[in-house]
C-alpha cells in the first residue's frame, strides 16, 4: 500500500493546537530546567528520543514553567536575493520539493514566484530585480528581468519580532474585517481579490518539434476565461505562459480541472498541463506556501513573575519544553487541580535550621545526607537566606537517586565542604507546580544557557508536520 499524510491533514492538526491553546479552559506552558551538566562534554547535548525515560527525565529536571500566549503558523524563510533563480508556484510539488518560490524582502513584503525570466534562447535566468518594485498591488507584476512576482503580506515588526528566525517566518489568514492597518489592509485586499480555481501557470511536459510559429492554446474545463500564450525558439516551444493579446494575466476562475490543447505552428507534439491554484493565489497565504508548522513563543525576563524563575551566579539551564494542562501538588491544593498563574516554580523546597557555614552552599553544589548505609542526594539550583534560617530549592535525577532528605537523621551536608556540618533538616515540601503532571508535548536539549536578571531568553519553538 502506498499512502501520503496530505497538506490539509497537517494544517488541520496546526489549526487544532492554535485553536486548543487559544481554550480559556486549556493551558500551555514553556518549561525549562536541567541545571546539572550533561555527561562527560557539557557542550554536547545529550540525543533526544521519544522514549518514556526522556519525558521522566525532563520532569525529573525542571525548574519553571511560563505560560505561553503566542503562537502562529510559519512556513521556511527565504530572502530574496540578487543573481538567484527562483522556481516558479507549482501545484504538482511538495514545498520541500518546490525550493525557493516565493520570497521576503528587505522591505518584509513575501511575493510569489509565478514565472520565471528567460532569455531569447528561452533558457532559464536568475532574478536580478527586487520585487519589492512591483509594490503591494493585487495584480501579479512582470519586472524587467522577466519574473513574474505577486504580492501575498506583508510582515509586522509585532510578529516578525515573535515569530521569525533565519528558518522560518510567520503565516496568517486574515478574518478581521475592521480595525486594519495599513500593511493588514493590504493583505485583506488581496485575500478578497483571489479568485478560486485560477489556473496561475502552464507546464511544459513535451516541447514538441518543428514549430515555425507560435501554436494557438486552447483551455477547456469547468472553469472559464484562463488564456495562455506559447513561446518558441528553434522549432520548440520553451514556454507557455498566461498571457493574451492583450496582455495581462487571465487566471480564469472556478477550474476544479482543465486540459490544455494546442493548434497551428507547423510543429506537433506539445504536450502542456495546467497548474491550478485551488483557492486563488493569495486568497490563503498558508496555502500558497505550503504552511504546515507551528512555532510558539516565550520571552522569559529576568526572573519572571515572583522569581519562580533563577538568575545569578550559576543559573542556567539545558532544556525546554512544552507542558499542557500541569497541576498544583495535592500537597498544596485538592487533588487534580489545574495550575493556572502565568509563572511558577516546580523545584522542591528544602528548609534548614542552624548550622555552620549554611550560607556557603551555593549554586550547583551537591546537597547530602547520611542514611544509614544509602545516601540522600540533590543538585542545587537556588539558595536563600542565612545560617540560622536558609531555603534550597533543588532536583534530584537518576544521577543522583531519589531518596527523600529526612526530618532527625544525620545533618545536611555540601559536597564543596564535607567535613562541615551546615544545617538541620526543618522541611522538604513541593514547589508551586507538579512536575510529573500534564501532558508534555516537545523536549529540545540544547548547551547551557546562563541567566541573568536584566537578561532575557526569547525562546521560539517550531514543531514540523
Amino acid at each position: 500500500m502506498v499512502a501520503t499524510i496530505t497538506t490539509d491533514t497537517k494544517q488541520l492538526l496546526v489549526e487544532k493546537l492554535i485553536a486548543d491553546l487559544e481554550d480559556s479552559d486549556v493551558n500551555y506552558y514553556l518549561g525549562i530546567g536541567k541545571s546539572d551538566v550533561w555527561d562527560e562534554n557539557d557542550t554536547v547535548p545529550t540525543s533526544i528520543t521519544d522514549i518514556n525515560t526522556t519525558h521522566r527525565d525532563f520532569r525529573n529536571n525542571l525548574q519553571s514553567i511560563q505560560k505561553i500566549a503566542s503562537v502562529s503558523y510559519v512556513s521556511k524563510r527565504y530572502n530574496w536575493s540578487s543573481n538567484t533563480i527562483y522556481q516558479p508556484y507549482r501545484d504538482n510539488q511538495t514545498s520541500a520539493q518546490n525550493g525557493q518560490y516565493y520570497v521576503i524582502t528587505q522591505s518584509n513584503r513575501v511575493y510569489i514566484c509565478l514565472r520565471q525570466g528567460r532569455n531569447a534562447l528561452g533558457a532559464v535566468h536568475a532574478s536580478t530585480i527586487d520585487p519589492d518594485t512591483t509594490g503591494t498591488t493585487t495584480s501579479p507584476v512582470e519586472t524587467s528581468d522577466g519574473y513574474v512576482w505577486k504580492f501575498l503580506f506583508t510582515q509586522s515588526a509585532i510578529r516578525l519580532n515573535a515569530f521569525a528566525t533565519s528558518n522560518f517566518i510567520p503565516v496568517e489568514k486574515l478574518t478581521i474585517t475592521s480595525g486594519l492597518s495599513n500593511i493588514q489592509q493590504s493583505q485583506k485586499d488581496v485575500q478578497d481579490a483571489a479568485s478560486p480555481g485560477q489556473i496561475v501557470g502552464y507546464r511544459v511536459i513535451s516541447n514538441g518539434s518543428g514549430y515555425t510559429s507560435a501554436p494557438t492554446i486552447t483551455v477547456s474545463g469547468n472553469g472559464s476565461n484562463a488564456r495562455a500564450v506559447a513561446s518558441v525558439v528553434g522549432g520548440e516551444v520553451v514556454a507557455v505562459n498566461v498571457d493574451d493579446s492583450a496582455g495581462g494575466f487571465p487566471f480564469g476562475a472556478n477550474y476544479d480541472y482543465a486540459s490544455v490543447t494546442s493548434s497551428g505552428g507547423g510543429g506537433t507534439g506539445l504536450v502542456v498541463k495546467p497548474i491550478i491554484s485551488e483557492g486563488g493565489i493569495g486568497a490563503d497565504p498558508r496555502d500558497d506556501l505550503k504552511s504546515t508548522s507551528i512555532m510558539f513563543n516565550s520571552k522569559l525576563v529576568g526572573a519572571a513573575g515572583s522569581g519562580d524563575f533563577l538568575t545569578g551566579t550559576g543559573a542556567d539551564f539545558r532544556q525546554v519544553g512544552i507542558i499542557r494542562n500541569p497541576k498544583i501538588p495535592t500537597s498544596r491544593s485538592s487533588a487534580d487541580s489545574d495550575f493556572t498563574a502565568t509563572t511558577g516554580n516546580a523545584l522542591r523546597i528544602l528548609t534548614l535550621g542552624s548550622g555552620t557555614g549554611l550560607t556557603g552552599v551555593a549554586v550547583d553544589d551537591t546537597l547530602s545526607q547520611v542514611q544509614g548505609s544509602l545516601k540522600a542526594k540533590a543538585y542545587v539550583d537556588k539558595v536563600t537566606g542565612d545560617d540560622a534560617d536558609a531555603t534550597i530549592l533543588y532536583h534530584q535525577n537518576d544521577n543522583l537517586g531519589f531518596l527523600a532528605f529526612l526530618d532527625g537523621g544525620d545533618p545536611i551536608r555540601d559536597s564543596a565542604e564535607p567535613n562541615d556540618v551546615f544545617g538541620t533538616f526543618v522541611s522538604d515540601s513541593d514547589g508551586e507546580v507538579d512536575p510529573y503532571s500534564g501532558e508534555l508535548l516537545y523536549v529540545e536539549s540544547r548547551a547551557a544557557v546562563e541567566r541573568t536578571t536584566a537578561g532575557t531568553e526569547d525562546i521560539k519553538i517550531t514543531i514540523q508536520f
